[in-house]
């Protein structure tokens, strides 16, 4: 083996670990997981081919990681997704590993990220988008539209619908769906009320499932052959959200689960939802990351204006 892959395998040998600790320690989301893998594997790549000298993660310098960043120059949403994948590694490496690691990418700045609003799909795009989804067969495309109507009567993220269990979902009268409840970004839980939208989609997806699958914990999952009962995938759903965005002819940076997040939250807002509640709602840690809706209060605001009784 020549040095150059021994320094390679000797710094990727650890992120199986690693993934494992972010999974059961920290509970990220799979997808989460995923990436941050991938961006610290990258690296591990480029050191074992540009410092072959390093031979443990221990070794890496700041300027190391700026050597690998002014190289690929990554997009500002990137760079701050690679900071954020290294300082979890360095954390993890550091007081779970044991080791003495340098400062490496906590002495790097965060770049700022180009003010932006929000995609979203209008009410009228969304039902669009439903109408244009389909599936393999008929209860492919029974179940491929109930996941997509699902996740924007919630506002959920992919990962939280696609792993909601039948026992996290509580029922009123007539069986109704009333509330459910799951596990968000960093393994907290909580409670989200269901929409009209989400109460009907669900009542029909469950009684629809009932005829074929009744042992599977899994909501959302397939119904027929050697995967029955499992949970599908996000990316399965990623394709079909585009491919229904295709065929409405709709923007395609609009059709992407997440953005059924976003078209969630815009339309609580313009119905006038405070958005500490949008935060609620959403999961969100911290009220910042929900004033990307703020954009959206101006038109209450000066509706809020308008109904001061004129005096004049």
């Amino acid at each position: 083996m020549t040095s150059t892959h021994a320094t390679s395998s000797m710094l990727t040998d650890v992120l199986k670990d690693f993934a494992a600790y972010l999974k059961r320690e920290e509970g990220l989301s799979p997808g989460t997981i995923r990436q941050y893998g991938a961006d610290c594997s990258r690296l591990a790549n480029w050191l074992s081919e540009y410092r072959p000298q390093i031979m443990s993660w221990s070794d890496v310098q700041t300027r190391d990681l700026r050597a690998y960043v002014d190289q690929q120059e990554p997009e500002p949403a990137r760079n701050r997704r690679l900071l954020a994948s290294w300082r979890k590694l360095w954390s993890y490496l550091s007081d779970v590993q044991g080791l003495t690691m340098q400062p490496g990418p906590t002495e790097i700045k965060r770049v700022k990220l180009p003010s932006r609003q929000p995609q979203y799909l209008t009410p009228g795009e969304v039902s669009r988008l439903l109408n244009a989804v389909e599936g393999a067969s008929p209860e492919q495309t029974k179940r491929n539209r109930a996941v997509v109507a699902f996740l924007y009567g919630t506002g959920c993220r992919i990962a939280e619908a696609l792993s909601l269990k039948v026992e996290n979902v509580e029922f009123e009268f007539e069986g109704t769906p009333h509330k459910i409840r799951v596990i968000g970004k960093g393994n907290k839980e909580r409670t989200i009320f269901l929409s009209p939208t989400a109460q009907r989609v669900l009542k029909e997806w469950l009684g629809f499932r009932q005829l074929y699958i009744s042992e599977s914990p899994i909501v959302f999952c397939h119904l027929r052959g050697q995967k029955a009962g499992q949970s599908i995938t996000a990316r399965s759903i990623e394709r079909v959200v585009k491919a229904a965005g295709q065929r409405a002819g709709l923007a395609p940076e609009k059709c992407t689960p997440h953005k059924l997040r976003h078209s969630h939250a815009t339309a609580l807002v313009k119905a006038g939802r405070r958005l500490e509640e949008v935060q609620e709602i959403l999961g969100h840690e911290s009220i910042a990351t929900t004033r990307i809706y703020a954009h959206l209060e101006p038109e209450r605001l000066a509706a809020a204006a308008a109904s001061l009784p004129d005096i004049l």
